[in-house]
């Protein structure tokens, strides 16, 4: 099984939060966490939209077969 979380962070939420974006990143784990706790769909096909504190959809969570593919490509560095 694979599962994909993706958050997007480009929104008045993340931004107005006093810790940054990671405390709204955090913030909306620990209310995923909380939801897929013994939820009886966790299995591939299971989708779940992700919302900020202003309750706008920011990103989702989706499990699959482990058979799908995901390309992840590291940030290149900063040109000097």
């Amino acid at each position: 099984m694979r599962i994909i979380i993706s958050i997007t962070t480009d929104n008045a939420a993340f931004q107005d939060d006093p810790n940054g974006p990671s405390g709204e990143v955090a913030r909306i784990l620990r209310d995923l966490a909380k939801r897929i706790d013994g939820h009886p769909h966790f299995s591939p096909g299971h989708f779940q939209p992700l919302r900020d504190s202003d309750g706008n959809e920011v990103g989702f969570i989706s499990v699959h077969d482990s058979e799908v593919e995901l390309t992840i490509r590291k940030p290149e560095k900063a040109k000097k």
